[in-house]
């Protein structure tokens, strides 16, 4: 604590991470050895304006490591793609500072407003760039480029329909997201959003309960904003995924005395096309009667799943 209404937590964490891919001999070329230090500092500020209102300023930064075969310095095929992957030996972890200013407001137990601001910096960020070799043949290759940055607002919410009698057992939250990011390479040429970073992002979702009797029951709505799959090259454009909604049923009930619960799950209940495609035009949006050429077109379907649980305690 400092003073009646300033709280700061603080501390840093020393990491050190040694990654050996293929052999094991430093002679062989196939030997591929990481080995890095990083202090990761980490600070959360926390203002109380009163019992219900917060401000809060957190700085952190943290790590992301690339996997064993993105390292690995070999192509293997990957069927959903219908293209060879080559690993890249000489990729490198990134570095991710975090800055985020949030107006928090707790009207009651259960209930939430906050909003907030962020900025991100990325020191090479690992992607995925799309590379055709050949008449026919589609490569993608793991690449760092120098760095990228993020930054945007949220809005996030939960209130209780209790207001009105009907819909007392009922809860609506959700949560918005602007996020406005860009990539520089080696070269300075570069300007266009991270790969893999929608400009948007949409949750809602409604909640049922009826505490006494042990039922419950979530419906929630997602959607994203167009965003880069694969980066294309000088030849071949950037590969986007187009937005598509997507709604999910979650009902759960408990029974033998509240020890056991049966949950069933619909995810994906819309069932919307993902398309994966070129954008030609440079309208930013997919359309099947412009000019855009469809890389890749995937209906991956409604799943139903029925979960069983019983407590023995």
């Amino acid at each position: 604590p400092i003073g009646n209404k300033l709280r700061l937590v603080w501390g840093v964490r020393f990491e050190s991470f040694d990654q050996l891919v293929g052999s094991v001999q430093k002679s062989d070329p196939r030997h591929v050895n990481t080995l890095v230090k990083d202090f990761l500092p980490g600070l959360n500020l926390t203002y109380r304006l009163n019992t219900k209102t917060n401000f809060r300023f957190a700085a952190s930064q943290t790590v992301i490591r690339p996997e064993f075969r993105e390292l690995s310095p070999f192509a293997f095929y990957d069927f959903e793609l219908g293209a060879q992957v080559v690993g890249n030996r000489t990729a490198q972890r990134t570095k991710v500072s975090n800055f985020d200013l949030r107006y928090e407001l707790y009207p009651r137990a259960g209930e939430l407003i906050t909003v907030g601001a962020y900025f991100k910096h990325f020191d090479k960020p690992i992607e995925y760039y799309f590379n055709r070799t050949g008449p026919g043949t589609n490569t993608f290759n793991i690449l760092n480029t120098k760095n990228a940055t993020a930054f945007g607002g949220e809005l996030e919410f939960r209130k209780k329909l209790d207001f009105v009698n009907a819909l007392k057992n009922f809860t609506l939250s959700g949560n918005m997201s602007y996020i406005y990011s860009r990539v520089k390479d080696t070269t300075g040429t570069v300007d266009r959003p991270l790969q893999g970073q929608s400009p948007y992002l949409i949750n809602f979702g409604i909640q049922y309960d009826i505490e006494k009797i042990g039922f419950s029951s979530t419906l929630l709505f997602n959607q994203i904003g167009r965003r880069i799959l694969f980066v294309g090259n000088e030849a071949i454009s950037d590969i986007w995924e187009a937005p598509r909604p997507l709604l999910d049923l979650q009902l759960s009930k408990k029974i033998f005395g509240k020890k056991g619960e049966v949950k069933l799950n619909i995810s994906d209940i819309i069932n919307r096309k993902a398309n994966f495609y070129h954008d030609l035009d440079d309208n930013k949006k997919y359309s099947s009667s412009s000019k855009d050429v469809l890389a890749i077109t995937r209906n991956y379907g409604t799943n139903y799943t029925i979960t069983f649980a019983y407590s023995i305690k």
